[in-house]
């Protein structure tokens, strides 16, 4: 049905509220007309825009830089320009994207720019919203592409660590549950190069006698959830070489506990295993040695100390006096250095030092073991002082052992004009001995080792110098006794060894 034409709006208000801005400008730029939509969307009343600004005026800087350098250029060539978006700035300071289309005409008046343009908020959000999801897809391609490039490196590198250290690597499959090897693992079982190796393969290379028990700690593992697969197991080579192999992995589950997926490491040790096999038994040869020649010389040093007690006689001149006295010096300190080379041995090849506990008054034995250590030593003050009262189990000879090497060693790196300090004590808990002495702290770097076997002090008188067991010994009484054993050094408070001991 055809509208009356005189009901129809006129091309005026046509022109005034059309649903876009339409604006004619000058060469230059200057607004000569403008519909109410474009001062509307720009906060304008006309009388401020016509025959005052210039159309570039309006825009936002990065809008007017485009004028300058397109707009114009482009006018100049074609004419006209399509589908340019700019940022008009309104009055009240705010930014509304708008899409232009421009055509220059000529006419009776002149040369005129007739402009249209639709504001485009909604798009110019949707593009900007794709500007930034590109942006943020640029960036996490970019970092997936270093992450690549890391795992590759990463990778090379593990692959080169687990060729130079002899591991290969296994996997399981989750579903069937069948074993995975990585293609080196041939190499493991002799062939000259890597290549494909199944699960059943590898399982007729297993030494007969470790299969068994390999499948069993396998499958374990693969039913716990907490439990690691650990095995050393033996394989028979093509190329006639058996090898020893630690075999290790761990599964990860799901929460139902499900296996989601399990890796392991197979490590060649067969070097490692043979050194140290070679090793123990060059150790325990060394240990028995000393235990064996230390054992022997006790029969030839009882018959030195036996002659020794025969010289000692009435009628001796004073020289001679000396001379037997310095050999039955040597013969003691022989005799001691045996029992420390015999207890050595006993601690080192694994038996660990004897005891023979029993009820033992603690003040009494120290009290004693005291008193003979101030006839070997006569110029040095040795004080004994006592706490508590009662009785101890304990290996008596041990004890006294371990009391004699700590005075000994406190005698020796003590200040030759300060006494040394021998305390019992004997509480609710346990029984104490500590020694104290003063003189010239343990520098610090030493107080680590000082309990170890072969640490002696430094700068000591060649006469007084021992193959440094007094204080291993000690430490090996105190672990025999279920005790500790500890000391501290300082310049102004001396030195204290302290052995603590269950009652």
């Amino acid at each position: 049905m055809q509208a009356d034409a005189d009901s129809l709006p006129g091309a005026d208000s046509l022109y005034e509220h059309a649903p876009c801005a339409l604006i004619i400008t000058s060469k230059a730029g200057v607004i000569l007309r403008a519909n109410t939509t474009f001062c509307e969307w720009l906060g304008y009343p006309k009388d401020q825009l016509i025959g005052h600004r210039k159309l570039q005026e309006l825009l936002t800087i990065g809008g007017r830089i485009f004028h300058q350098t397109h707009w114009i250029p482009l006018l100049e060539m074609q004419g006209s320009i399509s589908e340019v978006k700019l940022e008009f700035a309104t009055s009240d300071g705010k930014k509304v994207p708008m899409i232009l289309n421009v055509i220059r005409r000529e006419h009776s008046g002149g040369t005129f720019d007739e402009v249209s343009a639709f504001v485009v908020i909604e798009r110019h959000r949707f593009e900007q919203e794709v500007l930034i999801s590109k942006r943020q897809a640029e960036d996490s391609l970019e970092a997936h592409l270093a992450l690549q490039r890391d795992l590759s490196v990463a990778d090379a590198r593990l692959r080169i660590a687990l060729e130079s250290a002899h591991m290969h690597v296994w996997d399981v499959d989750p579903v069937t549950r069948e074993r995975r090897y990585d293609d080196s693992v041939a190499r493991l079982l002799g062939y000259p190069s890597s290549q494909f190796v199944s699960a059943a393969a590898y399982s007729s290379f297993l030494e007969p006698q470790d299969q068994q028990r390999e499948a069993e700690l396998f499958s374990a593992a693969l039913e716990s959830v907490a439990k690691e697969y650990r095995c050393i197991y033996r394989l028979n080579g093509i190329d006639g070489v058996q090898r020893t192999v630690l075999s290790t992995g761990r599964g990860a589950f799901d929460p139902d506990h499900k296996l989601v997926q399990f890796v392991g490491i197979l490590h060649d040790i067969t070097d490692v295993k043979r050194e140290q096999a070679t090793a123990e038994d060059r150790a325990l040869f060394s240990e028995q040695m000393i235990g064996i020649v230390s054992h022997d010389l006790r029969n030839p040093l009882s018959v030195i100390s036996m002659v020794t007690e025969m010289l000692d006689r009435p009628g001796l001149t004073s020289k001679q006096q000396i001379f037997v006295r310095h050999a039955q010096e040597a013969a003691q300190r022989a005799r001691r250095l045996i029992n420390d080379l015999l207890d050595f041995t006993q601690a080192r090849i694994g038996r660990g030092i004897g005891t023979t506990k029993a009820t033992t008054d603690l003040h009494m034995l120290i009290a004693g073991t005291v008193e003979q250590l101030r006839i070997v030593y006569p110029k040095r003050e040795l004080v004994h002082s006592t706490h508590g009262n009662g009785l101890c189990i304990a290996d008596g000879d041990r004890i006294a052992q371990l009391a004699g090497n700590l005075i000994s060693n406190a005698v020796t790196y003590g200040a030759e004009d300060r006494p040394v300090t021998v305390t019992s004590s004997i509480t609710a808990l346990g029984f104490e001995l500590m020694v104290h002495n003063w003189g010239k702290p343990i520098p610090p770097d030493f107080l680590a080792t000082v309990f170890s076997p072969m640490t002696r002090g430094v700068n000591l008188p060649q006469d007084t110098r021992s193959v440094g067991l007094g204080l291993f010994i000690v430490s090996e009484i105190v672990k025999a006794h279920g005790g500790t054993v500890s000391v501290t050094s300082k310049i102004d408070v001396g030195t204290t060894f302290k052995a603590t001991f269950p009652l």
